[in-house]
């Protein structure tokens, strides 16, 4: 759980001296040393959902008894995580980005229809539409957005942020990147990350001698500073201009507190990998149970010799004769699992994430299913709001370095599709179109409320017809042949 100190930065009075001064060795050092605390966090988490040793509580989980440690005795320690943190993060990932985002840019066609200009400004507004499609589209296969998007609702998911840097290639063609937050810091003068004043990108390297170099880089509107050093004693050594007018380093957060999916359940989550442990301890436990000798005259070699053979022959010592029997722990079963479920339903509750081992996704209806997943859709629609804002930023960014190649994009007509990666009942919404369509509603409209599998209305209806008009109609004379011979008498 987080600490007060670990939760993002607020970066207001550095973002008034940068505003006054601009970037200086000493600014730039503060601004990373006061990011240490939230990056190491974010570093953990990121450990937690790589299943790292240094990121997974019970992996550091010591013996109950340390004296059988020190005794060199056979020591049971079971340390087993179960996955819950990337099950939550994976699931969300999948459920949000598992369908690519449709980028696209608005179709002007029925807009010129609608005020009569067809002459050469109506062409010219073709072309220009013609052009800023494909450059988006160029773009989004470029930069592999689909990846992009992957990535950066994963970090989200896990940290409660993501960064997201666009830069230009060799080649002179804009790209983007993902940065992990714990390499990225964004000052933003309103707080949203979304669209940020000034952004910093910091990482370790190793250099040909095997030594760790700390390098940074500084963003604002102007240029992008080049820094070098260690940790709190940076130098700024390069200057170069920032093609884009604008800071390009934006982020991404999960919410507006920036907070990761599975943090409010990581108390859940550890309290299961020890019970689940704990029973396993047990069950080794039980395995090695102490053999108990009562009243039994036997020595050491005739104890080995009974190990060794499986057969034990002994002398009663007392009158009450001998008994030999293993001493075992009685395991209460019901108790244990009990106690699991009860951890499993609360972990994946307070996640807002669906449990999949339920019976009832294997054959509940599109409703129902659609119900079981409110709390995830609650969850991504929240997260949808972040990534539109930081769509609006991207596409504003674009229309200015694109201008400067007599390109004009406008970026209000700049459009992002989000499509849930939502299992589909096809006879369910089959049945449902037949119904509101038998109740008098038009198809058009039918289509649009009923089926989630018709991404464009317009295009399925437009096809409906064509496909009439190329169907003769059956109850209609078929036409005269004049060219068929005439078998009359002549």
């Amino acid at each position: 759980m987080r600490s007060r100190a670990q939760k993002y930065p607020d970066y207001t009075a550095e973002i008034e001296v940068l505003a006054a001064t601009g970037i200086t060795d000493q600014l730039l050092n503060r601004i990373i040393n006061k990011h240490m605390q939230n990056a190491a966090c974010n570093k953990e988490l990121i450990d937690r959902y790589e299943a790292l040793a240094d990121g997974v509580p019970i992996f550091h989980r010591q013996p109950r008894f340390e004296s059988d440690q020190e005794a060199g005795n056979e020591i049971i320690n079971h340390r087993i995580n179960n996955d819950f943190f990337s099950e939550i993060v994976d699931f969300k990932t999948g459920y949000f980005a598992g369908n690519p985002i449709s980028y696209s840019y608005s179709d002007t066609r029925e807009a010129l229809e609608d005020t009569g200009d067809t002459g050469d400004n109506a062409q010219e507004r073709e072309a220009a539409r013609d052009a800023a499609s494909k450059a988006i589209t160029d773009f989004v296969t470029r930069s592999n957005m689909f990846d992009v998007d992957m990535e950066c609702t994963k970090y989200a998911s896990i940290c409660g942020y993501c960064g997201r840097l666009f830069y230009i290639d060799t080649d002179g063609n804009e790209r983007v990147m993902v940065v992990p937050p714990n390499e990225c810091i964004i000052l933003s003068k309103t707080k949203d990350i979304t669209h940020p004043a000034y952004g910093v990108r910091y990482y370790a390297v190793t250099d040909i001698n095997d030594r760790e170099i700390v390098r940074a880089e500084f963003y604002d509107d102007e240029g992008i500073y080049f820094a070098e050093g260690s940790l709190g004693a940076l130098h700024i050594t390069e200057m170069r201009p920032n093609l884009f007018g604008c800071c390009p380093l934006q982020g991404i957060p999960n919410n507006r507190e920036m907070l990761g999916d599975a943090e409010k359940v990581l108390a859940l989550i550890d309290a299961y990998d020890r019970a689940i442990s704990d029973a396993n301890n047990e069950v080794d436990s039980f395995a090695n149970a102490y053999m108990v000798y009562e009243n039994v005259d036997i020595d050491e070699k005739e104890m080995h010799k009974a190990q060794a053979s499986g057969a034990i022959q002994f002398y009663t010592n007392g009158a009450n004769g001998g008994k030999v029997y293993f001493l075992t722990k009685d395991i209460n079963d019901g108790f244990i699992e009990h106690h699991l479920d009860r951890l499993q339903e609360n972990i994946y509750r307070f996640s807002k994430t669906p449990d999949m081992t339920d019976e009832v996704f294997g054959t509940a209806s599109g409703i129902s299913l659609k119900f079981k997943l409110t709390g995830l859709e609650t969850k991504c629609g929240m997260f949808e709001a972040k990534v539109l804002s930081a769509g609006a930023y991207m596409f504003e960014l674009l229309a200015k370095v694109w201008e400067k190649k007599r390109l004009k994009i406008d970026p209000l007509q700049c459009v992002m599709s989000f499509k849930r990666n939502f299992p589909l009942d096809l006879l369910s919404e089959a049945q449902a179109t037949q119904q509101l369509i038998a109740a008098g509603l038009p198809k058009r409209v039918a289509y649009e409320i009923a089926l989630s599998c018709v991404d464009d209305v317009e295009y399925v209806m437009q096809q409906i017809e064509a496909e009439k008009d190329g169907i003769p109609d059956l109850t209609e004379d078929p036409p005269e042949d004049n060219d068929a011979p005439d078998d009359t008498d002549e």
